[in-house]
């Protein structure tokens, strides 16, 4: 009697240890996968890491990290994409999707910001940065022909990222009612959010419209002087 206790108090101490080990190694499998997955978007360069994919009801489109805080990051958009939706989420680095909010429609360009909690989304934002902007002075003084880079497929930016060549820092388009630099370049449907970046890695401009030969975008420094009288204005 007394060795059949034994045997199942051993027996049953064998399986708390065995699972004990597969717990582990689950929760050592999932941190390795995290960590490998920040690593790939590095590899594929830094415009991964500072950019999403963002869904309004049917339409989908991209957008880009302008702040990130203990609490939030924010994230500018296309206004047309996310105006009169209330069903926002985005995705970083194909990890999920995460709801996200509308906290703010910029006055006099196609630009809003949206904004994702940290609390219960930590893990789908993790190693989301946001990038350099490129300064005012920088950006007017842009070389003409210099070399422009954008993802080119929503579903997978790794796959197909973009050159372009810088045509002009201030071009009034009629269509869109206001001054926008131009680059050439085939911008693909559901770009727009993209962000245009230099051979540094630093934001130009954020795409908001194109055709088969060139595409527009909003001079970064605009959106973040305006991002920035926002949040004091909160």
């Amino acid at each position: 009697m007394k060795k059949d206790k034994n045997f199942i108090k051993n027996l049953i101490l064998c399986i708390v240890s065995f699972m004990s080990i597969i717990i582990i190694f689950v929760i050592g499998m999932l941190f390795i996968k995290d960590a490998a997955d920040e690593i790939g978007l590095m590899e594929k360069g830094y415009r991964n890491l500072c950019q999403v994919n963002v869904y309004a009801g049917i339409k989908n489109g991209r957008g880009i990290i302008i702040d990130t805080t203990d609490d939030y990051i924010d994230i500018v958009t296309s206004k047309h994409l996310v105006s009169e939706e209330n069903n926002v989420s985005i995705e970083f680095g194909n990890k999920g999707k995460v709801d996200a909010e509308v906290v703010y429609y910029y006055s006099n360009t196609d630009a809003a910001i949206i904004r994702v909690m940290r609390e219960d989304s930590d893990f789908y934002i993790k190693g989301a940065k946001a990038p350099e902007i490129m300064s005012k002075s920088d950006y007017e003084s842009y070389s003409l022909s210099s070399k422009v880079y954008f993802a080119n497929n929503i579903y997978d930016v790794s796959l197909d990222v973009a050159e372009g060549l810088w045509i002009s820092s201030d071009e009034f388009v009629y269509e869109l009612s206001e001054d926008v630099g131009l680059f050439s370049g085939e911008v693909l449907p559901g770009m727009s959010g993209e962000g245009v970046f230099d051979e540094d890695d630093r934001l130009i401009g954020m795409i908001i419209a194109a055709n088969e030969t060139e595409g527009a975008v909003i001079p970064a420094y605009e959106l973040r002087n305006e991002y920035m009288t926002f949040l004091i204005a909160k």
